[in-house]
């Protein structure tokens, strides 16, 4: 009896989970025009976007005249997901002062391969093609506004 309330549990938990609407939102650079991403500021250009190859990364991350912070992450990745809607939030609020560049790890292998990127999350600040900053791992909103500050200082 103990074995059929688990299977039974079991059950109505994936039935419950399988109503639940997806909430992951990807704006995919190379597949859909940039109007689609969300948040965007004047000249249209989206606040936050997604990227997937390195055609992609080299011109929406290194050719951007405005600081961009590349998120590395994974959809199983428990701490990517807190750090994620935390960091767009704060890049949102900057009114366009820099971007966010979202890069799932399993979809762009050769991209974190080709930044050695060992963990996820990892964020790097990129200001006139250059890294000039990285975390890894889920930290404070403290440090997350720091490290923001110190990205959009590099670039004045």
């Amino acid at each position: 009896s103990q074995m059929r309330f688990l299977q039974s549990a079991l059950t109505l938990t994936s039935r419950i989970l399988a109503t639940q609407p997806a909430r992951t939102t990807q704006f995919i650079v190379g597949r859909a025009p940039l109007a689609i991403a969300r948040r965007p500021f004047s000249d249209g250009q989206p606040v936050v976007f997604a990227i997937e190859s390195v055609d992609d990364f080299n011109q929406y991350v290194i050719n951007s005249p405005t600081p961009v912070l590349v998120d590395f992450h994974a959809d199983w990745c428990g701490p990517c997901q807190l750090l994620g809607p935390r960091l767009e939030e704060k890049v949102a609020g900057r009114a366009g002062a820099l971007l966010m560049a979202k890069v799932n790890v399993d979809d762009a292998g050769e991209l974190a391969s080709e930044w050695n990127i060992s963990a996820v999350p990892t964020v790097m600040a990129f200001n006139n093609g250059e890294c000039v900053g990285e975390f890894k791992g889920n930290v404070s909103d403290d440090e997350l506004e720091s490290f923001i500050e110190r990205a959009i200082e590099t670039s004045q």
